[in-house]
């Protein structure tokens, strides 16, 4: 058990290192170690607790993760104190904290050590007055029994309010300096559709409102389209800028696509449509002038996140870099001012925010990749019942199917163990969206499930097995109860 004071002196210390990490963030724009753990706790987070408090706590959900990246900071900070108390010397107080930070100074070095530096100054100068002042037993364990106790809990309680508090004014900051969309093309709902299946499928076309939003940040990007620039490098080395009035500029094409997050569970519906306008790689770089060695264009975003495809189908026609959907130009969520869409994969290699588009001579491992995920995340086919009626014995359900670039070649529904329907299917609105589906069926007695399962355009069918969702995705069985 830690003594009291370990606990008091840890608090102080702790507080004096969130203190410098602030000012050097306010002062020199260093990272906040509270941000970079809270991404670190969200990127591991199991999918299917992340999705619930981001449903649960919505706009509170990334400052509560914050919360917890000051948790593990008062982590840092009571095992320097109890150091301290242990008579360790200042070079090892110095040292310890930024041992225990290691895994997070990759992203934020600079901010890491002045945490450190401090925490192990502090703690070791509150040791020395402590051990000055020392009169009477030693109190071991988490009583608190005087005034000077009582500061443990209130340091932690203030740190805890301020931390949420100002993560959630920053992002309501950085929300109102976001440039606001504008029309960019003109959209309209596909009329044609609001007819299939009404009542039991979802809209063919995404609501931008409603377009589901993943990142790993605390606060996302936001970014002045006049100082912007998106850097194209070979290996690093500039080759040329593009500002966004030039992008804006480049002849654009629209077309619909689907994007699906690879935190799904087979429960959860993180999935979206929208009629995207933007342009090819190979307009803003030729693909005759590449170096021969070049394997692999990375993208890199203003948030850090990155990732790579391949060099001949980052150029193909599959690839847009996004300008804007549904008829305006992207919104900050969405990643304005420019992102990547590549369809044939889960959505974090559809980088937002870009800034810099590298072509590389070497193998690129981008965020997800580092943490262990495939290099090759290809969409997994997959289902989801969206609505179902009873009538008496009849059932009548609709919902969506999809498998990336491969399309959907056939769905089928069942309920409890009897035979497969097949359902019937829309023509989906591209090579690259969902397609939606209605089926009618008998209820056997006794059925308390509804089964859906999808062919996808190379004649596989969806997996019948749970596959687990790392390191490429979740697949397997749709399943709903009936009650």
């Amino acid at each position: 058990m830690v003594s009291a004071a370990v606990l008091r002196n840890s608090a102080l210390a702790t507080l004096a290192g969130l203190l410098s990490n602030y000012i050097g963030f306010l002062t020199l724009r260093l990272p906040l170690l509270t941000d970079a753990v809270a991404e670190w706790i969200m990127a591991w987070t199991p999918s299917a607790l992340a999705v619930a408090l981001l449903q649960g706590l919505g706009e509170w959900a990334k400052p509560f993760a914050a919360t917890g990246g000051l948790a593990a900071l008062g982590a840092v900070g009571l095992f320097t104190a109890w150091l301290a108390s242990r008579k360790s010397n200042l070079p090892v107080l110095l040292l310890a904290p930024a041992v225990v930070l290691a895994p997070f100074a990759r992203e934020t070095p600079w901010s890491a050590a002045i945490f450190s530096v401090t925490v192990g100054l502090v703690s070791y100068r509150l040791s020395r007055v402590r051990k000055g002042a020392a009169t009477g037993p030693r109190k071991t364990g988490l009583q608190l029994t005087t005034r000077r106790d009582l500061l443990t809990p209130v340091i932690f309680g203030a740190g805890v309010a301020a931390v949420a508090g100002e993560s959630f004014l920053r992002n309501r900051v950085y929300a109102a300096r976001a440039a606001v969309p504008k029309d960019l093309f003109p959209f309209r709902y596909p009329a044609d559709r609001e007819n299939f299946a009404p009542g039991l499928v979802r809209r063919a076309v995404t609501r931008i409102e409603e377009f589901y939003v993943m990142s790993k940040n605390t606060i996302d990007p936001v970014i002045d389209p006049a100082e912007w620039r998106l850097q194209i490098t070979v290996d690093g080395r500039p080759l040329r800028a593009y500002s966004y009035p030039e992008l804006l500029s480049l002849p654009r094409g629209e077309r619909y696509v689907t994007l699906r997050c690879v935190s799904n569970t087979l429960k959860s519906n993180l999935m979206g449509t929208a009629e995207w306008s933007g342009f090819l790689l190979s307009q803003i770089v030729d693909p005759g002038g590449i170096p021969a060695n070049v394997v692999e264009v990375a993208f890199i975003g203003a948030d850090g996140h990155d990732d790579s495809l391949p060099v001949e189908y980052a150029f193909s026609k599959s690839v847009l870099l996004a300008l804007g959907m549904n008829g305006q130009t992207l919104n900050r969520a969405h990643g304005f001012p420019v992102r990547l869409l590549s369809p044939r994969y889960y959505g974090f290699k559809s980088v937002k925010w870009l800034r810099e588009i590298r072509l590389v001579s070497q193998p690129y491992h981008g965020t997800w990749p580092r943490m262990g995920y495939t290099k090759e995340p290809v969409i997994h086919t997959m289902s989801y019942i969206d609505r179902f009626l009873r009538e008496n014995e009849k059932l009548r359900v609709g919902g969506v199917s999809f498998a990336g670039e491969r399309g959907i070649r056939s769905v089928e529904v069942r309920a409890g163990t009897g035979p497969w329907t097949s359902a019937m299917l829309e023509q989906p609105l591209s090579e690259y969206t969902w397609t939606r589906w209605k089926g009618e069926l008998i209820i056997p007695a006794g059925a308390s499930l509804i089964e859906a399962r999808a062919m996808d355009g190379a004649g596989k069918w969806q997996a019948e097995r749970e596959i687990p969702l790392f390191p490429g995705g979740v697949a397997g069985p749709t399943r709903r109860n009936l009650s």
